[in-house]
C-alpha cells in the first residue's frame, strides 16, 4: 500500500504533462471611420447598412462565427467601436490570422462584401492573449 501511495504522485504529474490548456485571444474589433484613410462614411451610416460579418481563423489552428443577419443593421456605436470577438484553442505555437469580413447584404457573396480586416498573431502559452483589428471599407458592396 505504502508503494502505490508513493506511485499515484507520480501518475499524477505524468498525465498532467499530457494535458493541453486552452488559450484565449481578445481581438477587439473596430471599424475604420476615417472615409479619406480607406474608411467607411459616417454621414452616409455605411457600417450601419452592413447586415452581416464573418470571423475566420486560420494558421495554428481554424474556426469561423456568423454575426448577423442584423435587420436594422449591426449594432456598432458611432466611435466604430464593434467590441470583441473572443476564440480559443490549444495551439500554443505559429500565427493565427484572423480575418473580419463584413457584408451589406445578408447573402455573403463576394459582390456584396464591403469591409474586411486582417490581423495576424504569434500564438502564445499565455491564457489570454488581447489585440486588435480594424475593418476597412472594401467595396461599395451590393446595395
Amino acid at each position: 500500500m505504502r508503494r502505490l501511495a508513493r506511485l499515484l504522485p507520480l501518475l499524477a504529474l505524468v498525465a498532467a504533462a499530457g494535458c493541453s490548456e486552452y488559450h484565449y485571444y481578445d481581438i477587439s474589433v473596430n471599424f475604420n471611420l476615417t472615409e479619406s484613410n480607406g474608411g467607411f462614411s459616417v454621414v452616409g451610416n455605411e457600417v450601419g447598412s452592413l447586415q452581416v460579418c464573418i470571423m475566420t481563423v486560420s494558421g495554428a489552428d481554424s474556426g469561423s462565427i456568423r454575426m448577423g443577419p442584423f435587420a436594422q443593421g449591426l449594432p456598432v456605436p458611432s466611435n466604430g467601436q464593434f467590441g470583441i470577438v473572443e476564440f480559443s484553442t490549444f495551439a500554443d505555437s505559429g500565427n493565427l490570422v484572423f480575418t473580419m469580413s463584413c457584408y451589406d447584404d445578408t447573402t455573403t457573396t463576394p459582390d456584396c462584401k464591403t469591409g474586411e480586416g486582417t490581423k495576424t498573431v504569434a500564438a502564445s502559452t499565455a491564457s489570454t492573449i488581447t489585440d486588435s483589428l480594424t475593418v476597412n471599407k472594401v467595396a461599395a458592396g451590393c446595395q
